[in-house]
């Protein structure tokens, strides 16, 4: 797909059965080239300054054509892993595509006030949730029902994280099918968390959640997948033995 001069996601499609929840090879499929007019740089604060990501930032806006190409190159494989988690299917690759073209159109107003990363898994969590609702799937699902009774009140992480999970092709197969059983939101509050080992305030400012909640509806995600993911663990468990 082009946009002027940006070639963001290109190479052959894979079938969505073929996706790989880690995008291993992604990079191989990905072609860029951004040609940027110069523009007023950037500011942020002082602090910021040395942030590697905001320098790539200035050097875009006052037109350095390789600079996003380096952002991209960095951040392609886990905004894919995100999208394709979010989206299943060959859908994913059009909207990872997607999610670089709007940040690549938006950079200028970019301020630096949060880092780099968070602002982009911002764009990447609108994109994946413009499209399920769009399709209509979106729904307001309470996982209330469907957590285990725990007595208390306390917001203690369940000892279940979702990433250390995937350890084999088997377990990560049955771990992406429990969380496309979850509704969008505690999905991408899990994969956040659990894949992209994103802190509490980071998944405050890409979720427009307080951070009290984010704590929340994560350990309530979490009781839901690991009691649903439980029968799982019993069959690998079975096969392994067989």
């Amino acid at each position: 797909m082009e946009n002027g001069s940006a070639t963001i996601w290109g190479g052959p499609r894979r079938r969505a059965s073929e996706s790989s929840p880690d995008a291993a090879g992604a990079a191989e499929r990905v072609s860029i080239g951004v040609a940027a007019p110069a523009r007023d740089v950037v500011t942020a604060p002082t602090a910021r300054t040395a942030d590697p990501d905001l320098l790539l930032v200035r050097r875009h806006l006052t037109g350095d054509p390789r600079a996003f190409e380096q952002l991209f190159r960095k951040y392609q494989t886990p905004i894919f892993s995100l999208v394709t988690r979010m989206v299943r299917g060959e859908e994913a690759y059009d909207l990872t595509q997607d999610v670089f073209l709007k940040a690549l159109r938006a950079l200028p107003t970019f301020r630096g006030d949060s880092k780099f990363s968070t602002w982009l898994f911002t764009i990447a969590r609108h994109t994946s949730l413009n499209y399920i609702r769009h399709r209509g799937v979106l729904t307001e699902e309470s996982l209330e029902e469907d957590q285990e009774e725990h007595p208390g009140s306390e917001l203690a992480d369940v000892s279940v994280d979702v990433g250390r999970t995937c350890e084999t092709r088997e377990l990560q197969r049955a771990v992406d099918a429990v969380l496309a059983t979850l509704p969008p939101e505690a999905r991408l509050l899990l994969i956040l968390r659990d894949f992209e080992q994103m802190s509490y305030d980071e998944i405050s400012q890409v979720t427009e959640l307080s951070i009290v909640n984010v704590k929340s509806k994560i350990h309530r995600a979490r009781l839901v997948f690991k009691k649903r993911f439980a029968p799982y663990i019993e069959m690998l468990e079975g096969g392994v033995g067989q």
